[in-house]
């Protein structure tokens, strides 16, 4: 394919849809968003943004639009900067500023439609913004390029998130102020964790009266709540037999611009400096915690994963085990399926066609079906929020790794009040990628880390690190933890450890925790007793 698809990049990518909001094309139709007065009497300013669903079939009837982004099939979303809307007044809306992913005056028949004004800046996303005011769901009869008018009026409003409930004797939640990321932030931001204690744990006659801590960090939009199923488990009759016996700590890895991954950045501030020094020491005593490394397991999956193999290789006398499943990128020369050194779209790739995102397995011999390109990903939060704050996957990876944009007008950052937006790795709209900031970016690409000081990483890997990835990852996750397993391999000189690096066959990334949960429970046993931390 020639060089000029790289040019014209919008009007190639997913399945030869054209966006509007890029051609520069307009549609008929106009909306028109009332306030509810109910609602109260300040005027109201942020991102207002109009869900769509086109979709027909039984499946979708009961979707809320605002739900978006689907990834499974992408639906149409269109956002608009408003300021100033006053209760019981009206914004008549004829052009959006960003829009996704065809012209919508192309659609027509049964619509959806639903729109979210995004006022918060505390949490992340357009769904759990407290505060944030949406309407109801309307369904609509559209016809292609006639003056459609649609109505929608914000009617309802967001609840603050509410602190998880305890349920039972062995279910702790843990929150408190943190004075490290206050600090940054220029608002109190609290530490949150829920802590699932093994039933010997409550026996005051137990033998062991201190014990070792499973700290583990969720997927992508995980929170700390799932610390109810790990309490669960250690109801079980038997679970003595399975599972590790430790304090398992479910850590909260949530910030404004999404999934933080405990890294110290000038985007999210001190994630794993505050964990390290705030959090972990006071657990440890509120919770009579073995304060030593060997007493600390981190672990997670996805996302989670790779937090806990980024804290377990940068904080080596924190933790000292780390089972880290399906991580995101730890190779950014296979950032899925894009070399980020070498390519120069994200988008698409040399030949022009569009860079797979996500994928199904659809058949017994590890066929798969595209189910997501990058590019309906990158334009769904760039639909969502242009300059980047979506909360969305990769605005998430940009707020971890890239430095931090020009100073904004006040009150505009979700973070440190000084600061804007991260600065994107690639062009929203056409894919281009930013070489400059993938070479800052280089710091956080944990192969290239580890083979550059194999003297600092490599005792840690032989020895703490154990690493898992399905072979037919559903993100294409396998790609990079196959080039860290080479690098390994490779470095190695008759290196002994219990550390290792494993793709597993058949494995998908729902899967894989299946194939490899047992074999888990067993290390982190195994691993416990060598240092007289379990029965």
């Amino acid at each position: 394919m020639k060089r000029w698809h790289m040019n014209r990049v919008a009007y190639l990518i997913g399945v030869g849809l054209l966006f509007a909001s890029i051609s520069g094309r307009a549609w008929a139709d106009t909306y028109v968003i009332h306030l509810d007065p109910e609602l109260g009497a300040t005027p109201q300013s942020g991102r207002l943004i109009v869900f769509f669903i086109t979709e027909t079939s039984r499946s979708w009837t009961r979707a809320e639009p605002r739900r978006a982004p689907f990834f499974n099939k992408p639906q149409p979303i269109a956002s608009v900067q408003v300021d100033e809307l006053k209760p019981g007044e009206a914004i008549r809306i004829e052009t959006f500023e960003s829009m996704v992913p065809i012209d919508l005056g192309e659609l027509e028949g049964p619509v959806r439609i639903q729109a979210l004004l995004d006022i918060d800046q505390t949490e992340r996303g357009h769904n759990q913004g407290p505060g944030n005011l949406y309407s109801e769901v309307v369904e609509v009869e559209l016809t292609r390029g006639d003056d459609d008018v649609i109505e929608l009026t914000l009617v309802n409003r967001i609840p603050p998130r509410k602190r998880p409930q305890s349920e039972h004797e062995n279910l702790v939640w843990v929150e408190f102020k943190s004075e490290l990321l206050s600090d940054f932030y220029g608002r109190d931001i609290h530490h949150r964790a829920g802590v699932a204690l093994p039933l010997p744990y409550l026996n005051k006659d137990h033998p062991r009266q201190e014990w070792p801590a499973i700290y583990v960090i969720p997927g992508y939009g995980g929170r700390e709540g799932s610390a109810s199923d790990y309490a669960l488990m250690f109801r079980q009759k038997g679970v003595e037999d399975i599972a590790p016996m430790g304090v398992t700590i479910v850590l909260d890895p949530e910030s404004p611009l999404g999934h933080h991954g405990f890294v110290d950045s000038p985007n999210h501030g001190p994630r794993g400096q505050a964990l390290v020094t705030e959090l972990i020491p006071y657990l440890e005593k509120r919770f009579r915690l073995v304060a030593r490394p060997e007493a600390r397991i981190v672990t997670g999956h996805s996302s989670g994963g790779w937090s806990s193999l980024w804290l377990q290789l940068r904080r080596p006398e924190t933790f000292g085990a780390c089972w880290s499943t399906a991580p995101d990128p730890v190779d950014f020369s296979a950032f899925q399926m894009t070399d980020l050194y070498v390519d120069e779209n994200i988008y698409v790739n040399s030949n022009g066609e569009p860079t797979p995102s996500m994928r199904r397995l659809s058949g017994p011999r590890g066929q798969s079906e595209v189910m997501m390109t990058v590019c309906q990903e990158g334009l769904m939060e760039w639909a969502l929020h242009p300059e980047g704050g979506s909360g969305q996957q990769w605005d998430a990876w940009e707020a971890m790794f890239s430095p931090p944009g020009p100073p904004g007008p006040p009150g505009s950052p979700p973070g440190n009040p000084d600061l804007n937006f991260p600065v994107a790795m690639f062009d929203p709209q056409t894919g281009k990628i930013d070489k400059a900031v993938v070479e800052h970016w280089r710091a956080f690409d944990i192969t290239h880390m580890v083979e550059s000081d194999w003297a600092t990483y490599g005792p840690i890997v032989n020895d703490n690190v154990r690493l898992m990835c399905g072979e037919q990852d559903s993100y294409y996750l396998n790609r990079a933890v196959q080039r860290f397993k080479a690098m390994v391999e490779a470095k190695r000189e008759n290196e002994d450890g219990a550390g290792y690096v494993m793709l597993v066959p058949f494995a998908d990334h729902g899967t894989l925790r299946e194939f490899v949960f047992q074999r888990i429970n067993e290390e982190m046993r195994t691993h416990l007793r060598k240092h007289g931390l379990h029965d």
